[in-house]
């Protein structure tokens, strides 16, 4: 009897076990890190003898496994930055579902060189932040970091290198959370190399005090933030090239053949906390180092800055540019961080614009053509000290200095026309000068209080802003109205001194709810000393002119109070408050003894700030604020300016300071399963006080002010009514690993503009004035398809149709004011017999709306070969503009007219060039032995450094 009880419990068991591994049962778990925050993207096998089933944590880091048929089996995780781990389970013999404990990885210290990864999470959303992991985007050896950059989806990169992420411009470039050579974009991304970089961070950035006290308000700038390998953190890179070429455009008119050259160099090493760079470019090719915005802040001065160094495509430019940047731990408890740019560049442009002046009465037409030379001079110094005295105390001191010359010579012709009839015909020889010396400091203070989330900080910064400017326009008048002197000599002395400062202070109320005090105060003071002299009849001696002359001073004193009420949780944090801003706006001209003007505003506002985390890669957020900006020089001086014969501008001493209001909204997404990316982005401003134009068509004779016959006048005044909203998306879709890639991209504009046109009577001299309200439309469509495979090709098609309209609420006749365009692209790279490359950009353009604009096939290619050990030599031979038909073409509109331009742009050329590049790296300091540098050595990273910025 008991030996057969025994044989009915083991068949059970067996009955048991078998209805088991027939059925199997559900595990589940979640993979965090030590911190408790899931990870998402973490691969996760499960190992059962010789059987694996492998999946992929969703965005909670959670995973699941439906049929395990065995109760023994191993898990092995894996995800990028943290230690791979293994570990047994053993669960009891029942078919229920399984909920496993959290499963922690630990951080990974160093990347090993030998690790290999079969995939990645691409991209991570933060609140402020997207950061996109380099290694799902990869390139060829040697590549430049630019080239990782093109692929990410929402970021773009023009043919200049300059970089729209998500609809807006990148301002900044920064390398491990330092400012790079100033910021300067291009001097990161088109040298630093790709396999150097860990990953790659798009920023909301509002500023180093926002950033230390977490409340944020204000317009960000969309910054770049480059990370690099900590394996690299020790060694060097560096790179050489020189190539010459020639020109191949025979046949062309205004243009001349001549001898293309390239020469650059740059050399980046890194010493744990240490880092230095060198850049070095000369070419005639019209490729820029350095982008210099050069000029200062609204207000500043008469006219605007002297142009400075971006690289335009428009006209050939000869460059000249180098560069120092520094980064080094000066003791445990500073950094010290900076760069000095330097460039002298030459610029060569040939220009035809026409341009359809808005009026009922007195609708013209502008046609202007000249060829200009522009000499350009800049230097960019910026340092900057972080000193951490102790664990809650931060100081930043940031010194600066930035001088611009620019030297220009102008030669052309302008015919302005009504109805057929001449108003005024001139050619025109303009020679200007202008030097812009620009320094100032900056201090911040940050100070955290024991009590958890208490926070003062302050910010205080001065600087001075000159512009020394002298314009000799001569003219020589053809027929029609001769309104301006032939021959002036005008010099323009301004200075703008500022100071300002902005204090925070941050209380806890609450377990998660923080109160914050803030007072900010800008000063600016301007003075501004214009002297117009004419040539006297015996042409030597020079005869001031009173009336074109003037000395004008103006004050702008801002007063910014704030209280603002932040929450944070888990899943979102907001931000609520109220400013109240007072400003003064004192002008007075001390030449014509006017009195002095005083104009107080006053505005209320509320700051609003919301972001909502629907999970690790979903999020919305929402910001209002409200900001004033002063008028400029230009627009508050009153003596009138006619250094542009036919458009001569008046300043209004009167004006108010604009107000604005921002709204923004924000929405992104990234589906770690499918790798779906969709980015999106809306704004809406509206603006109180805008400070518009007022055109005056004056008629060819006019007898009360002979200068103004014939001219179109433009004063400035305020107006409400103004607004504009933009947006922007872009969908991707990948598949195969990102080996295919779809995109779908847009951006659209829209703006309601005022103006005032007003018409002088020809007969009665009569004034009528019109408000017109100017709704323009840009609107742009993008579809890409990009192909990736490494080592082997990568290449992306793709088509945009844009559209720039506008409808006057003035209606004239026989004026243009829509403009569109279709633009079919195809460019890549194909890599052959391993080391050969051919290259290939092809873009087919097609202009409608534009009077006279071509269609034009721009193709650049080249093809290259990699030699030497580890691929240390490239030589190439480029072909560039194939087609020999690059002119740009572009269109702009307002309130009071309709511009279109056509650009010379560099034709076609030739040019064969070498490259040696050296590189060495080791991920920690290296010991001087057989190894030499890498070779094997204690510990890593100095305490304090990061990566190798």
């Amino acid at each position: 009897m008991k030996l057969k009880s025994t044989y009915l419990i083991i068949a059970a068991l067996l009955f048991s076990l078998t209805t088991f591994a027939q059925t199997g049962r559900q595990v589940r778990g979640t993979v965090t890190d030590s911190t408790g925050v899931t990870l998402p993207g973490t691969t996760v096998k499960l190992l059962t003898g010789t059987d694996s089933t492998k999946v992929i944590t969703d965005s909670k880091g959670a995973f699941t496994f439906d049929d395990v048929k065995t109760n023994q089996f191993s898990l092995v995780l894996n995800s990028i930055g943290y230690q791979g781990l293994r570990r047994r389970f053993v669960l009891d013999n029942a078919s229920t579902p399984v909920l496993l404990k959290p499963i922690i990885l630990k951080n990974d210290t160093y990347m090993l060189n030998t690790v290999t990864i079969s995939d990645v999470n691409p991209v991570k959303l933060k609140e402020d932040t997207v950061e996109f992991n380099t290694a799902a985007y990869p390139v060829r050896d040697n590549a430049p970091v630019e080239d990782v950059i093109k692929k990410l989806p929402g970021v773009d990169v023009d043919k200049d290198g300059n970089i729209t992420a998500q609809g807006k411009s990148v301002t900044k470039v920064r390398v491990n959370g330092k400012d790079f050579f100033g910021g300067d974009v291009k001097s990161a991304t088109k040298n630093l190399p790709a396999d150097i970089v860990q990953n790659i961070q798009i920023i909301d950035d509002y500023g180093d005090q926002a950033n230390l006290t977490g409340v944020k308000s204000g317009e960000p700038d969309k910054i770049l933030n480059i990370t690099i390998k900590q394996s690299k953190n020790y060694g060097y890179f560096g790179q050489a090239s020189v190539g010459g070429g020639r020109d191949a455009i025979p046949g062309i008119s205004n243009s001349q053949e001549g001898n293309r050259y390239v020469a650059s160099a740059n050399m980046f090493k890194f010493n744990g906390d240490q880092q230095l760079a060198f850049l070095g470019n000369l070419n005639n090719t019209n490729t820029n180092l350095f982008t210099f915005n050069g000029g200062g802040p609204r207000g500043g001065g008469p006219g605007g800055p002297p142009g400075g160094n971006s690289s335009n495509t428009n006209g050939i430019t000869t460059a000249r540019s180098f560069g120092l940047n520094y980064r080094d731990s000066w003791g445990k408890k500073v950094t010290a961080y900076g760069s000095y740019s330097f460039a002298d560049n030459s610029v060569y442009t040939i220009n035809k614009t026409i341009q359809n002046n808005i009026s009922t009465s007195n609708p013209s037409t502008n046609t202007n053509n000249n060829t200009q030379n522009d000499e350009k001079l800049n230097h960019r110094f910026n340092f900057n000290i972080e000193i951490k005295p102790d664990t809650v105390n931060y100081i930043k001191i940031t010194p600066s200095f930035a001088y611009a010359k620019v030297t220009t010579t102008q030669l052309g012709s302008s015919l302005l026309v009504n109805n057929s009839q001449t108003i005024s015909n001139y050619n025109f020889d303009t020679y200007s000068n202008q030097t812009e010396p620009n320094y100032g400091a900056n201090v911040l203070f940050n100070h955290r209080f024991a009590r958890k989330g208490r926070n003062f900080s302050v910010n205080v910064g001065a600087g001075s802003y000159k512009i020394n400017k002298y314009q000799n326009p001569v003219y020589t008048y053809l027929d029609g109205a001769a309104n301006a002197p032939l021959n002036q000599f005008i010099n323009t002395n301004s200075r703008t001194d500022s100071l300002g400062t902005s204090v925070s202070f941050l209380e806890p109320v609450s377990k998660k709810g923080y109160l914050e005090l803030t007072y900010a105060y800008h000063y600016a003071y301007t003075t501004a000393d214009k002297r117009t002299d004419t040539l006297s009849l015996d042409g030597v001696t020079k005869d001031y002119y009173g009336l074109l002359s003037n000395n004008y001073n103006s004050t702008f004193i801002t007063n910014r109070f704030g209280l603002n009420y932040r929450f944070i949780d888990k899943k979102y944090n907001y931000t609520l408050g109220l400013v109240a801003q007072p400003t003064i706006l004192r002008g007075q001209s001390l030449t014509n003894g006017a009195s002095p003007t005083d104009s107080h505003t006053f505005n209320l506002a509320p700051n609003a700030r919301f972001i909502y985390n629907f999970s690790r890669n979903q999020s919305l957020s929402l910001n209002y604020n409200g900001v004033s900006n002063q008028p400029t020089y230009t627009e508050l001086q009153p003596v009138t300016d006619f250094s542009n014969a036919s458009y001569p501008v008046q300043g209004n001493p009167d004006l108010k300071p604009e107000f604005n209001n921002n709204l923004s909204i924000r929405y992104n997404k990234f589906n770690f399963e499918s790798g779906n990316v969709f980015f999106s982005n809306l704004s809406f401003t509206t603006t109180d006080n805008k400070i518009v134009a007022n055109t005056i068509n004056y008629p060819k004779t006019y007898t009360p002010n002979s200068k103004l016959a014939g001219s179109i006048l433009t004063q400035y005044l305020n107006a409400d009514g103004f607004y504009s909203a933009q947006g922007f998306y872009v969908f991707a879709k990948p598949w195969e690993k990102r080996k295919y890639n779809l995109f779908f991209i847009g951006n659209v504009a829209y703006n309601n503009n005022i103006s005032y046109i007003s018409n002088v009577d020809s007969t009665s001299y009569a004034m009528t004035t019109e408000k017109n309200i100017a709704k323009n439309l840009v609107l742009s469509q993008g579809v890409r398809f990009r192909l990736s495979i490494t080592d082997v090709v990568d290449a992306e098609a793709s088509t945009t149709y844009a559209v720039n309209k506008s409808n006057n609420s003035i209606t004239t006749a026989n004026i243009n004011n829509n403009f569109s365009s279709l633009n079919l692209s195809i460019n890549g790279k194909n890599y052959l017999w391993k080391d050969w490359t051919v290259s290939y950009d092809y873009s087919k353009m097609f202009y409608y709306g534009y009077k006279g604009a071509t269609n034009p096939n721009i193709l650049n290619t080249y093809v290259e070969r990699r030699f030497l050990k580890g691929n240390a030599g490239t030589i190439r031979l480029s072909a560039m503009d194939v087609f020999n038909q690059n002119t740009g073409y572009t269109s702009t509109q307002s309130g009071s007219y309709v511009t279109q331009t056509s650009s010379n742009r560099l034709g076609r050329y030739y040019l064969l060039s070498f490259t040696l590049k050296l590189q060495k790296f080791a991920g920690k300091k290296p010991t001087m032995g057989p190894g030499g540098m890498g070779g094997p050595g204690p510990g890593g990273p100095p305490p304090g450094g990061g990566g190798p910025f």
